[in-house]
């Protein structure tokens, strides 16, 4: 089946910037006593949209945040992870020579549970907003992933700029975690897992798992 579109997931596919959402997110939330480590953040909130994540610790951490706390909460984690992106944009290896080996050959979206703030920034520090369209974030959707609704979404986008028809197998979409596998999946799209985040037991649902974006012929697309 021939792949006409793209869609990616953000944190972790295009940017390993999960470290410094991790920080901001235990900077933002120090005041109210919630601290974690790598491994309860990576198992139970790795791919969360914001408000989900707030939902999650809450429930871990025995505590719950009304709407008002959300968004105070969710603009200082934004701020913060911006101030730390303001010194680097550290890309996942090999995605440089991916996007830009793409570009201009098949539509290019983005579906991210990650603030629509954060992705644009940095798409525009790496001159590349203009290749992404649509870009589906957290405040696109009512239920983050793995709730198909962020793909069926980003489908929708792309079949408007589509020239002929475009069937959900004519897509692929590019993940690092099981909820966004599930998404995709769900949507009734191909997905490719990336990532050294998952096992591969883990990252099953998947029609294809690489480790990183730079193991992938182009020419299989």
């Amino acid at each position: 089946m021939e792949t006409k579109a793209l869609i990616f997931d953000f944190d972790g596919v295009i940017t390993d910037t999960e470290p410094i959402h991790m920080e901001a997110w235990l900077d933002a939330l120090e005041a109210h006593g919630i601290s974690f480590d790598e491994e309860e953040y990576r198992l139970n909130y790795l791919g969360l949209t914001d408000r989900d994540f707030l939902d999650a610790v809450g429930r871990i951490h025995g505590r719950r945040f009304d709407d008002a706390e959300k968004a105070d909460l969710i603009e200082q984690k934004s701020q913060g992870a911006l101030t730390m992106l303001e010194h680097d944009v550290p890309l996942i290896p090999g995605v440089r020579e991916f996007v830009e080996g793409v570009a201009g050959k098949m539509m290019l979206a983005i579906c991210s549970g990650a603030n629509r703030g954060e992705i644009e920034y940095i798409l525009r520090r790496l001159r590349w907003r203009e290749l992404f369209d649509p870009i589906v974030a957290s405040d696109s959707v009512v239920r983050g992933k793995p709730d198909p609704e962020g793909y069926i979404r980003a489908l929708d986008g792309l079949r408007k700029r589509a020239t002929d028809l475009l069937l959900p197998e004519h897509v692929l979409a590019i993940e690092d975690s099981p909820k966004g596998v599930a998404a995709a999946k769900a949507a009734g799209v191909r997905c490719l897992a990336v990532g050294q985040g998952f096992g591969m037991d883990e990252l099953s649902g998947a029609d294809m798992i690489l480790p990183t974006l730079a193991e992938l012929d182009l020419e299989s697309l």
